[in-house]
C-alpha cells in the first residue's frame, strides 16, 4: 500500500468522487487540518452530483471544531451539506416554537452528549456509588423522555452519542476483576439504552463511540488541551474518525444499498492461484499468509449474518475452485454461502450483469472485490454503478479492507436479515423446480403457497420501513420511510399500513411485501405498493392487491387510486395497475371503482390477527 501522504497526494489529482474515495482506501489515513480543507476544495470543484443533506447537532460540549469534517465526509460520500449546529447546551430549548431546530427541518439530527448529562452523579466516580442501579434506571429514566420529546417534534433520523471516557477506569488495572467494575456498569447501562430505543423509539439510534476510542486508542482520539482550553474532546484523528462514523447514518438514508459482496476467489479468499499452484499449494489456513485469507472469511460471514449476500465470480476452471469449496479443510466458505456464482472465462463485467440479473438486483447493489487492477478497473468502466474495492497486495491489509463502508452498514437487523442466505438457497432450488416443470401453472401449484397478511402491526414496522429504504425494482412509487414514519402511520386512522409474508414448500420467505394507504371518506390512495424481488413472478402481488381490495370495500371504500412514478429501475412495474383494471385518468394515477377484485391464482391467504385494527 501507498504511503499516506502518497495517497492524499493521489486523491488531490483525481477526477472523481469515486476515484478520491478509491485512493483513500482501504483504511483512510488520518488528515491533517489543512489536507482536509484541500480535500474538500477540490472534491467540490469536481463534476459530481451531489445530494441534498440538511445535518443538525444538538450538543452539550463544543463541537464547532467538527465542521470542517463534515463538509469534507459529506463530499466524499456525495452530499451537498448544509449543517445548522444548536447553541451550546441547548437541547429541549430547541423543541419551542420559533427555535431554529425545528424550522431547519434536518433529515438527520445528532445529540453530542456526556454520561453526566444523563444523571450529574455520572461525573463523578461510579465504584463508589452505593446506588448504582438507582442511578441507572434515573438516567435510563431521563434520556428516554429527552429523545422522546425530539422523537415527537422532529422528522428523520436521530443518533444518539455518548462522549467516551477520557481516563482510565478507576479501578485501573484491577476494574476487570472488580464487582463494582466501572466498564461493567457503564456497559450495562448502554445495553439498557439500546432496549429502550429498540423498544419504543422509532428511527432513534445510538452509535457508540467507545468503539471509535477502541480503534484509534485513548490517547490518539482524544486532544487534553483542546478538552480542557475550549471543551472540544477530539483530536484530529480523532474528530475524522468520528464524523467518518456518524456519515454511514446519511448515506444509509439516501443513497443505494450494497445487497451483495461479489468476489474473486485467487488471491482475493485464498493465496496463490488454484489453477496453476493446486489445492495443496495455495495459501490457507492457520499460519501466515493463510490465516489472513481466513481471517478475510471470517469477516465475510459476519458481513453475511448482517443480510448481505456473497456472490463468487472468478476467471477459472470451476471444477478447480469446486473443490477448494467442497473439500479443502480450511475453507470457511462454502457452496451454500454463495447467492449466486460464476466460474468461467466470461469478461467479469458480463458476469457481473449476470449475477445482477440472477438476484433480481441492480447493478448498483452490488460490491466488487478483485485483488486485479486491471479487473477492477475494467469493471469500473463497463459497470459504473458497481462498487469497487481492490484487495489489497499484501494478506496482513486484507481482513479490514471492507471496514468502514458504509453502504455495508445497517440500521436495523431483521429476521429476514439473518435469514437471507438461506432464503436465496431456496430459491435456487426454486428456480430448478422452475425448470423442470411442464407449465408455469405446473409450476406455481407446486409450490403450495400460503400469503399471511397483516394490518398496522407494529411488530414489523422496522422490516416495513427498510423495505420501503431498499426496494427499487417492484415498487410504483419508491417513496422512502422511516421506521417513525411508518408507526405515526399505523396510529393515524386515516392510513392503512399492510404487509405479507409468503411461504412455499421451500420454507418462509418472510416479510416480503408492503402497501401504505391513505383513506379519505370513501375514496382510498395507495400510497406505496411493493414486493422483495426474490418473490417476483409467483402471482403474489395479485393476491396481495386483490386481499386488500376486498379489506377496503369491506370498510366502505368505493374507489381506490393508484400511482405509477417511473424512475430508472421500476420499469417492470409500469403496466400493473391496468394489468389489474385500473383505468389511467392521467400520466401517473390510475382508478378503479371497487366491484370484482382480481383473482388470486396458486395462493391461499390467511390473515394475521395480531395488529389487525
Amino acid at each position: 500500500m501507498k504511503s499516506s501522504p502518497d495517497r492524499i497526494a493521489d486523491a488531490l489529482q483525481t477526477t472523481s468522487r469515486v476515484e478520491a474515495l478509491d485512493a483513500l482506501s482501504p483504511r483512510r489515513p488520518t488528515l491533517a487540518l489543512p489536507e482536509i480543507n484541500r480535500l474538500a476544495a477540490h472534491l467540490r470543484e469536481l463534476p459530481d452530483e451531489r445530494h441534498p443533506l440538511k445535518i443538525a447537532i444538538l450538543r452539550t460540549y463544543t463541537t464547532e471544531l467538527l465542521a470542517p469534517h463534515w463538509s469534507c465526509e459529506s463530499l466524499l460520500q456525495g452530499f451537498e451539506l448544509t449543517l445548522y449546529q444548536a447553541p451550546y447546551g441547548a437541547l429541549l430549548q430547541e423543541l419551542q416554537p420559533g427555535a431554529g431546530l425545528l424550522e431547519f427541518t434536518p433529515e438527520v439530527t445528532y445529540l453530542f452528549l456526556r454520561w453526566e448529562d444523563l444523571h450529574p452523579r455520572l461525573a463523578g466516580p461510579v465504584t463508589a456509588l452505593p446506588d448504582r442501579a438507582a442511578v441507572q434506571a434515573e438516567a435510563l429514566e431521563y434520556l428516554t423522555n429527552l429523545l422522546a420529546a425530539f422523537r415527537e417534534k422532529l422528522p428523520g433520523l436521530l443518533v444518539l452519542t455518548l462522549l467516551p471516557r477520557m481516563t482510565p477506569p478507576e479501578l485501573g488495572m484491577f476494574d476487570a476483576m472488580a464487582e463494582d467494575s466501572e466498564t461493567i456498569f457503564f456497559s450495562d447501562l448502554k445495553r439498557g439504552i439500546a432496549r429502550r430505543l429498540r423498544d419504543g423509539l422509532p428511527s432513534v439510534y445510538f452509535n457508540d463511540l467507545d468503539e471509535v476510542a477502541a480503534d484509534l486508542g485513548r490517547a490518539q482520539c482524544f486532544d487534553a488541551r483542546l478538552w480542557h482550553t475550549a471543551r472540544f474532546p477530539f483530536s484530529v484523528a480523532g474528530a475524522q474518525a468520528v464524523v467518518a462514523r456518524l456519515m454511514s447514518y446519511p448515506v444509509l438514508l439516501k443513497c443505494p444499498r450494497v445487497k451483495c459482496l461479489v468476489l474473486d476467489a485467487d488471491n482475493t479468499l485464498w493465496g496463490g492461484i488454484i489453477g496453476e499452484d493446486g489445492m495443496e499449494g495455495i495459501r490457507l489456513g492457520p499460519d501466515y499468509p493463510g490465516s489472513a485469507y481466513l481471517a478475510f472469511q471470517r469477516r465475510l460471514l459476519a458481513l453475511q449474518g448482517r443480510g448481505l449476500l456473497l456472490a463468487l465470480c472468478s476467471k477459472n476452471n470451476q471444477a478447480d475452485v469446486l473443490e477448494v469449496l467442497r473439500a479443502h479443510p480450511h475453507q470457511l466458505l462454502r457452496e451454500e454461502h454463495f447467492a449466486a456464482t460464476r466460474v468461467n472465462w466470461e469478461p467479469k463485467p458480463v458476469n457481473l450483469q449476470a449475477i445482477a440479473q440472477e438476484l433480481n438486483i441492480g447493478l448498483d447493489a452490488l460490491l466488487f472485490v478483485d485483488d486485479s487492477d486491471f479487473e477492477c478497473e475494467v469493471v469500473r468502466r463497463q459497470c459504473p454503478g458497481v462498487m469497487v474495492v481492490q484487495a489489497p497486495g499484501t494478506p496482513l491489509e486484507l481482513p479490514e479492507c471492507l471496514d468502514g463502508i458504509p453502504q455495508l452498514e445497517v440500521l436495523q437487523l431483521t429476521d429476514e436479515d439473518r435469514r437471507r442466505a438461506t432464503l436465496y438457497a431456496g430459491r435456487r432450488k426454486d428456480q430448478q423446480l422452475k425448470a423442470t416443470a411442464v407449465s408455469l401453472d405446473d409450476y406455481l401449484a407446486s409450490l403450495e403457497m400460503v400469503m399471511h397478511v397483516g394490518l398496522d402491526d407494529h411488530r414489523q414496522a422496522a422490516r416495513i420501513a427498510q423495505l420501503t429504504q431498499k426496494t427499487n425494482q417492484f415498487n410504483l412509487t419508491t417513496r422512502r420511510y422511516t421506521e417513525a414514519d411508518i408507526i405515526r402511520c399505523m396510529d393515524d386512522p386515516n392510513w392503512l399500513v399492510a404487509h405479507f409474508r409468503l411461504a412455499d414448500i421451500f420454507g418462509d420467505h418472510g416479510l416480503v411485501g408492503v402497501a401504505l394507504i391513505r383513506l379519505e371518506g370513501e375514496t382510498a390512495e395507495v400510497d406505496t405498493l411493493l414486493m422483495s424481488c426474490r418473490i417476483i413472478g409467483r402471482g403474489a402481488e395479485t393476491a396481495f392487491l386483490a386481499h386488500l381490495l376486498g379489506h377496503l370495500a369491506q370498510r366502505g371504500i368505493r374507489s381506490v387510486r393508484g400511482y405509477y412514478y417511473p424512475t430508472a429501475k421500476n420499469v417492470m412495474v409500469n403496466s400493473f395497475w391496468p394489468q389489474h383494471g385500473f383505468t389511467a385518468i392521467d400520466e401517473a394515477a390510475y382508478e378503479l371503482e371497487l366491484g370484482a377484485v382480481p383473482e388470486a391464482r396458486f395462493i391461499r391467504v390467511e390473515t394475521e390477527e395480531a395488529g389487525i385494527r
